[in-house]
């Protein structure tokens, strides 16, 4: 027994050895190689206008049939009737929606999007005028086609906004909103009232929801069509839209002095 030990040692010393001299040759030599690596950076430009970056997403492509996470929102420029050349033109900054951010399924039930947060109006409460019972829409023809497009018009910021230009702190921002629209009271939006505050901390660091509140008064939109974006201040500077940070991607460039941010939940219309 013990002769069968030293001879075990003996090998293991060898072993050892044998795996200094060569490198590791004994077991995969090639993973101690040299290779010529290749500095690279990703490239944060998408070539094309924010219209076909939003179409080719929306509807799929042959290679990738599945790619249609913007349907929802080229839905809802479909029904609206907004001018699709404004998708296209220079010096703009862009919310793209995800299909999430308008209508995201749990078990067949629309359970969060715009679609939830402002819901359908089925009955109002004859001694308050306020919405008694609610139902999530299914479709963008549930709403007024003047709801919509002044929607999609409030996620077009004029003027091309991104991470080498956002400053510190609230960035109140233009949009092609008019100043003093309306949501129609088809759904809950109708009655949205603008908060007294601005939601979210002065420093971005954290997402606090603001308390909206609904009102027979309310408007649904920001009264001067404005945005709030923010570059918030943590380690991985996540945007925040008027106090909110859900954001999905963003940083994009488009054609034309253009940037899209894609958002993944509801864009309240209000700061």
């Amino acid at each position: 027994m013990k002769n069968f030990k030293n001879i075990i040692a003996g090998l293991l010393t060898l072993l050892t050895a044998a795996w200094s001299l060569s490198g590791c040759s004994l077991f995969n030599k090639n993973a101690q190689e040299d290779y010529d690596y290749q500095k690279f950076i990703l490239d944060d430009h998408i070539h094309m206008t924010a219209w076909a970056y939003l179409k080719l997403r929306a509807n799929g492509t042959a290679a990738n049939p599945g790619d249609t996470i913007f349907r929802y929102m080229k839905k809802a420029i479909d029904y609206s009737g907004i001018d699709t050349a404004e998708y296209m033109k220079s010096d703009r900054t862009y919310i793209f929606l995800h299909n999430d951010a308008i209508k995201k399924l749990t078990s067949n039930k629309v359970t969060s999007g715009f679609f939830f947060d402002y819901p359908i109006v089925t009955a109002l409460d004859p001694s308050t005028g306020l919405p008694k019972t609610t139902v999530p829409a299914t479709q963008w023809d549930q709403y007024s086609k003047q709801t919509v497009k002044a929607y999609l018009q409030y996620l077009i910021i004029n003027g091309n906004w991104n991470f080498n230009n956002l400053q510190p702190g609230p960035n109140i921002l233009t949009t092609l909103l008019p100043a003093g629209s309306v949501a129609t009271r088809e759904s809950k939006l109708g009655f949205l009232v603008t908060p007294a505050t601005v939601p979210g901390t002065t420093d971005g660091k954290t997402t606090i929801a603001a308390t909206y509140t609904f009102s027979v008064t309310g408007t649904g939109f920001d009264p001067e069509g404005k945005i709030n974006i923010q570059l918030g201040n943590t380690a991985d500077s996540k945007l925040f839209i008027n106090g909110f940070n859900v954001v999905r991607s963003s940083g994009y460039y488009a054609d034309n002095n253009s940037s899209i941010h894609v958002w993944g939940t509801t864009v309240t219309p209000t700061r």
